[in-house]
């Protein structure tokens, strides 16, 4: 094997490489992007609800359930 062959071999291994690792960076941006959009839009709902009003919502990969001004005690926390 000639010194081409070899630098070409190992150029074409760190581009794909560097291709798949781009590709993981950007999807994994553009979920953590998703979930701070329905965040996002999740609280500005949650401003327009008067004290007392409860909010549910559930799809596919999460379940909500807020009580606005409410005193509700997460489940597993105890007051001292």
């Amino acid at each position: 094997m000639d010194l081409v062959t070899i630098a070409v071999t190992a150029g074409a291994a760190t581009g794909g490489y560097l291709l798949r690792l781009g590709y993981r960076w950007i999807k994994a941006r553009v979920n953590v992007r998703c979930a701070e959009l329905e965040q996002q839009g999740l609280v500005e709902r949650i401003r327009c609800l008067p004290p007392g009003s409860r909010l549910t919502e559930k799809s596919a990969d999460r379940e909500v359930d807020i009580t606005v001004g409410g005193t509700h005690l997460a489940s597993g926390y105890q007051e001292r």
